[in-house]
């Protein structure tokens, strides 16, 4: 009777504890099809026709400016990001080991996803934080900008910023590689990740560097654009002053003034989107518990879950900046819709 009663007892400590780890793995799978594969997904893909619209027009424009060149490389480093995010969205489906393919996502996202999309995050916000440096300098020196900051010269600070944010991959892809082996939850032999003998010692060591860029570089930008904002209007108003012509002054100061506010309005939109970025990438480094298969497991998926879809927003929707804020990107992105329209006009017309 007693093995009885004791068994009973176990069983019904036991159920509720099962009711919970169902309900919460009930409510993680939702959430990832909700914010995941539905929301993050959409945003995504019209992000992308934003980014190519970006380009296209940048392209137009003509590369022969600091700032066009600027902007034309964060739209391609933000479609990258978005590539990466989707393709993690589709790895990370709680349906995806229903796909009959011998292919271990997780894993192969780990390598071909994971790593990059942190590296173009940190490209997109250091070429942030040299727009902002360079609208600074121009604040500062300005008769001087122009020589001090020519198109050649950003084309190679944009090359150094991404060849040094991409030197920081090298300790975690010289300790991996995509390999075929067997796993025991497919019960067959799958494309996954596998380790060197060297993964000991490089283990760490390019989520460290990641977490500290990210840190110093939101850091910059946060800076750069206080100093920006506190000194747009008195740094316009001399250099109002100190313009030998007066009928060209006010159109200067005017261009000066549009182009600061929009490198501000860029600069803020990243800085919020990123906010949760550094304290969570602390967090998961030294935080044990705080992983994919941890005790906090649930707050993990939702919290990252939640960043990336920040940075997708972030990396889809600079084209409403752009087009509201600057008036030669709207005339050029008009023109280009207008010479389509008339084009396929002239197609229907002459079939």
């Amino acid at each position: 009777m007693q093995v009885i009663n004791q068994s009973s007892v176990t069983e019904i400590t036991a159920a509720p504890e099962t009711d919970n780890l169902y309900q919460e793995s009930f409510a993680v799978v939702i959430f990832i099809l909700v914010n995941n594969s539905c929301i993050s997904t959409a945003i995504g893909l019209l992000g992308i026709v934003a980014n190519i619209i970006n380009m296209t027009v940048f392209l137009h424009q003509g590369l022969d400016s600091s700032i066009n060149i600027s902007l034309f490389s964060i739209s391609i480093s933000d479609t990258f990001t978005i590539l990466f995010i989707i393709w993690s969205n589709f790895a990370f489906n709680p349906f995806i080991d229903q796909v009959p393919a011998p292919i271990s996502f997780d894993e192969v996202y780990y390598v071909t996803g994971g790593w990059p999309s942190g590296f173009t995050v940190r490209v997109t916000l250091y070429i942030t934080a040299y727009i902002t440096a360079e609208r600074c300098l121009s604040i500062v020196f300005p008769l001087k900008i122009k020589t001090m900051i020519t198109p050649k010269r950003s084309k190679l600070i944009i090359c150094g910023l991404t060849l040094i944010n991409a030197l920081t991959l090298i300790p975690e892809y010289t300790s991996i590689y995509l390999s075929w082996h067997f796993s025991d939850k497919k019960n067959e032999t799958v494309l996954g990740v596998d380790f060197r003998s060297n993964r000991q010692q490089t283990q760490g060591i390019t989520f460290m560097l990641h977490v500290a860029l990210v840190v110093v570089g939101q850091g910059a930008v946060i800076f750069l654009t206080s100093v920006l904002v506190i000194h747009l209007r008195r740094q316009s108003k001399w250099r109002m002053k100190s313009s030998s012509e007066i009928n060209h002054r006010s159109a200067l100061s005017s261009r000066d003034r549009k182009s600061v506010a929009l490198v501000i309005v860029v600069a803020t939109s990243m800085v919020i989107a990123y906010i949760p970025l550094s304290p969570v990438s602390l967090v998961t480094v030294f935080v044990p518990e705080f992983y994919i298969s941890g005790q906090l497991s649930r707050i993990f998926i939702e919290t990252w879950g939640t960043i990336f879809l920040f940075s997708m927003i972030n990396a889809s929707s600079n084209i409403l900046i752009y087009y509201n804020m600057n008036s030669k990107f709207r005339n050029t992105f008009r023109e280009l819709f207008t010479y389509h329209q008339q084009l396929k006009r002239s197609k229907s017309f002459n079939a």
